[in-house]
């Protein structure tokens, strides 16, 4: 049950607080603040991170509440059933991708790992004649330089791994309080609707929900194009590469779904790292992978993105490429992911402005 404050009740308690919080914090020495300001952001993160995917979840929580309520005519636990069919869903899509997927992706990995060295003697082998002692001083040079930086690539792999083990720490702990955020949906929102009634005037509090409601659609639909889009393109990697022979497909294609996940330019990242495993193995296959890939990454600018992400979230290809130019320069790569859905959604109230003009300079000359 969430406690209902009233306006006086805010204004009495709540901005008071915030304004002692404020002055506390500018009393501390600047260098402090920054330390402050961080650890605040990493404490909140579980939070934010339970929100965004309460509200991703929310649209299927509230397909499977209405089959609940109106087919099964179970209406008092509608809500608790739904959300615990939705996220039974999940947990067994996920589990049942990881056992097929996760073990010949290790395999593969490992193939990887434990062949490496004698791809690396074969290649200086078999292109050890005088024509390509350009092509061998270049690798030899690449390897001692990957020598001398391994010491530093461990740091970088731990401090790497450390920080995927706090971020996944953070998304379990999101995970379980999106149950509780999807669980006091209507408590939650009446509370925050309340709270922000007492804090701004009427006509303030209805132009930031409409901007908050806009930003929340055009979030939910961005994360759930980006995810389909990812899985679309590892999915054709993997089958264009099968059909043509590659090596390593599952692995290549695995890499190359991962990276998807970054609007635009992620699968040319991916590629960078694969067609460097392929030209261990086969330099030729190298050559063709980067063919391959790049007519794959067309079709997915010119055809998939469009239609998958870009109809999702209403925007045309120009201004994805806009938003995301412009959210790496603001917000660096936290910006690549959230300035698509924010001039996503800056576009659909500016759509709705116009439409409404239009409509009120019609009803005048009607008249």
């Amino acid at each position: 049950m969430v406690i209902a404050l009233s306006g006086k009740s805010i204004k009495k308690y709540i901005v008071p607080f915030l304004a002692v919080f404020a002055a506390l914090a500018l009393l501390i020495r600047p260098r402090d603040v920054g330390k402050l300001l961080s650890a605040a952001a990493y404490a909140l993160s579980p939070f934010v991170m339970g929100i965004i995917l309460a509200a991703v979840i929310d649209p299927a929580v509230c397909r499977s509440e209405r089959f609940f309520s109106q087919r099964l005519h179970i209406k008092k636990f509608a809500r608790g059933a739904a959300i615990a069919a939705v996220y039974i869903l999940i947990a067994g899509i996920t589990s049942a991708a990881a056992v097929m997927i996760l073990p010949k992706l290790w395999e593969s990995g490992a193939l990887f790992v434990s062949s490496a060295d004698g791809y690396y003697s074969d290649f200086r082998r078999r292109y050890a004649d005088g024509s390509h002692s350009v092509m061998i001083k270049l690798l030899d040079s690449l390897a001692e330089q990957a020598a001398l930086k391994l010491p530093s690539f461990f740091e970088r792999t731990f401090q790497v791994t450390a920080g995927f083990l706090r971020s996944a720490g953070s998304f379990l702990v999101g995970a379980v309080l999106s149950v509780y955020i999807l669980a006091q949906k209507d408590d939650i929102l009446q509370f925050v609707s309340s709270a922000a009634r007492a804090a701004m005037s009427e006509k303030a509090y209805k132009k930031t929900a409409r901007v908050l409601s806009a930003v929340n659609s055009c979030l939910v639909s961005f994360i759930a194009g980006q995810l389909s889009e990812a899985v679309l393109l590892g999915t054709l990697c993997f089958g264009g590469m099968v059909l043509f022979g590659f090596e390593y497909p599952l692995l290549i294609s695995s890499i190359i779904a991962v990276t998807a996940l970054v609007p635009v330019a992620g699968a040319i990242a991916g590629a960078v790292p694969s067609a460097l495993i392929l030209f261990l193995v086969k330099p030729s296959s190298a050559l063709w992978f980067i063919v391959f890939i790049v007519i794959l990454q067309q079709l997915e600018n010119n055809f998939i993105y469009p239609r998958v992400v870009g109809k999702s979230v209403g925007l045309p290809p120009i201004l994805i490429l806009a938003a995301i130019i412009i959210g790496a320069e603001l917000w660096g790569a936290a910006g690549i992911m959230l300035g698509i859905p924010l001039v996503s959604a800056a576009y659909m109230l500016l759509r709705e402005k116009i439409e409404s003009g239009r409509e009120a300079r019609r009803e005048i000359s009607d008249h």
